[in-house]
């Protein structure tokens, strides 16, 4: 003789469903501010506020690569596109780029670099 298949009937009281979809969503909520705050995190606060709606290229003429860095990445945080970047920087090589290169986000901004200028991390 087989078994009979139990059939759950549903609680009588929905306040565990109810309870369940509400959490669901709290976390749903959660994990959307996260992403948004890890991928758009501010900056220093002073630099922030002076620095409202302007690019990185806008504020900075250069960068320089650290271990880690893609041109993805640098453009960006650069606000700019991975094609102007290129554009700007004829003599890397987007696939390779090492430590220490100096990137322009500006025409000839690293010169700012060679003319004794503070090094700003890419990334």
């Amino acid at each position: 003789m087989e078994p009979k298949a139990t059939q759950r009937r549903p609680s009588p009281d929905p306040t565990a469903r109810i309870l369940a979809v509400v959490a669901l969503v709290v976390a749903v909520i959660v994990v959307v501010i996260v992403i948004a705050g890890s991928t758009g995190g501010s900056e220093n606060g002073s630099e922030q506020g002076q620095a409202a709606g302007q690019s990185r290229a806008q504020r900075e003429s250069y960068c320089v690569v650290r271990a880690g860095d893609t041109f993805a990445a640098i453009a960006v945080q650069a606000r700019v596109s991975e094609t102007r970047l290129t554009e700007l920087n004829p003599n890397l090589d987007q696939f390779s780029i090492q430590p220490e290169n100096c990137v322009n986000l500006v025409p000839e901004g690293c010169k700012e670099l060679a003319d004794g200028g503070a090094p700003n991390p890419c990334t």
